[in-house]
């Protein structure tokens, strides 16, 4: 069993992030067996998408709601790093280590592919006739 003293509850606070990431398995961010984040990070835009969302969750902090709303936030602030860490672990790993960071619980365990790097991508205009 474990015998550290946490000062800080970490302890606690890790058991409910745990059972906060668990519900969200069961809402409507996962209708199907395919996640909106897995295809977000299939187009190779994964890591900005986690670390917006941090930013996102942090900048509204405190400003909208109730404290139970802010505590909220900070559950989502501690999800979507936790995803941006899985996503920075794809990313720097070797090819042929790409899908050890998927869980083997989840129904869903096809690998993630290496895409290559997606930084040269040629720029999309989605102005109309010029204008933006």
């Amino acid at each position: 069993m474990n015998n550290i003293n946490y000062k800080f509850r970490e302890d606690e606070l890790l058991a409910e992030l745990t059972a906060y990431i668990d519900k969200t398995y069961d809402q409507h961010y996962s209708t199907t067996k395919l996640q909106c984040s897995e295809v977000v990070v299939d187009r190779g835009h994964g890591i900005g998408f986690f670390l917006g969302n941090v930013d996102k969750y942090n900048g509204r902090y405190g400003r909208k709601g109730t404290p139970a709303d802010h505590r909220k936030d900070l559950l989502k602030i501690l999800h979507y790093a936790l995803l941006g860490l899985c996503e920075h672990d794809r990313i720097n790993s070797e090819k042929e280590e790409k899908g050890v960071y998927k869980s083997i619980k989840t129904e869903y365990n096809i690998p993630y592919e290496y895409v290559g790097d997606t930084t040269d991508q040629p720029t999309i205009n989605y102005s109309i006739n010029g204008a933006i």
